[in-house]
């Protein structure tokens, strides 16, 4: 491995920092490790190694929201959803 002599500057906000710093210690890193790992997978990809995009807002389709149910209060999944193993419906009167 090349010596890593090269000297990046950046300024952040010292919450970033911290903040940041505690993410890669878990993964037995420094913040320079991390850096050094963002730009090496920079490099390799052409780009940011990760997407940008935001994540989509989810969308409300009244077509796919179960109607509450009175009897319980709330929304009850159709019998043939069940899932035995979980015991979710045990309770419910029939």
């Amino acid at each position: 491995m090349a010596s890593r002599t090269a000297e990046v500057k950046s300024y952040v906000e010292p919450r970033t920092k911290s903040e940041a710093s505690e993410v890669y210690a878990r993964w037995g890193m420094s913040l320079s490790d991390a850096v050094n790992t963002f730009l090496i997978k920079s490099i390799e990809v052409g780009g940011l190694p990760f997407d940008m995009r935001p994540e989509p807002s989810p969308v409300y389709k009244a077509s796919t929201v179960l109607p509450a149910n009175p009897a319980y209060g709330s929304s009850v999944l159709p019998s043939e959803m069940d899932d035995e193993e979980d015991g979710l419906y045990d309770g419910l009167a029939e």
